[in-house]
């Protein structure tokens, strides 16, 4: 019998991405509070600055209060907000995907992840949702095509 944890989760991931004050971090919210309701959640934001941790008001510690079980931050370089180095957006979704229903990645335009963008940002990979801001988002729909879409792998 084949341990259903080194056998992945069927994890569903959707990136948010768009420019500053688009509402990224508002629509992560949101999703991770309806997902929460459906399975586990865990979120990912794309830092581009030296890690911010859990302090009140802002992205991570929001993320953490929307639903969120597990919050990852995480640079360019590969600094994250725990212990260790080199962690990479690929890297945490797998680990992710053994223990976690859902995933939402704040950021990362330029990855092949399903993505809902904000503000006209360009994006590759497939897209979701399109929105001038994140109140303007369907979140209906979105979760709609997020159960329609097949696990990360």
């Amino acid at each position: 019998m084949v341990d259903p944890a080194e056998e992945g989760s069927e994890m569903k991931v959707l990136a948010v991405v768009g420019p500053s004050d688009s509402g990224k971090t508002t629509l992560v919210t949101r999703l991770a509070e309806r997902l929460s309701e459906r399975g586990s959640v865990a979120t990912v934001k794309h830092l581009t600055h030296e890690p911010d941790v859990d302090t009140d008001g802002k992205d991570t510690a929001r993320h953490r209060a929307g639903g969120a079980v597990h919050t990852v931050g995480v640079t360019d370089e590969g600094t994250w907000f725990a212990t260790g180095e080199g962690r990479s957006l690929d890297g945490i979704l797998a680990e992710f995907d053994r223990h976690y229903e859902y995933a939402i990645v704040e950021g990362f335009s330029g990855s092949d992840l399903p993505k809902v963008v904000l503000g006209g940002r360009a994006a590759a990979g497939p897209t979701v949702a399109t929105a001038a801001e994140a109140d303007a988002v369907d979140i209906d729909a979105v979760l709609a095509s997020l159960r329609d879409a097949e696990p990360y792998r």
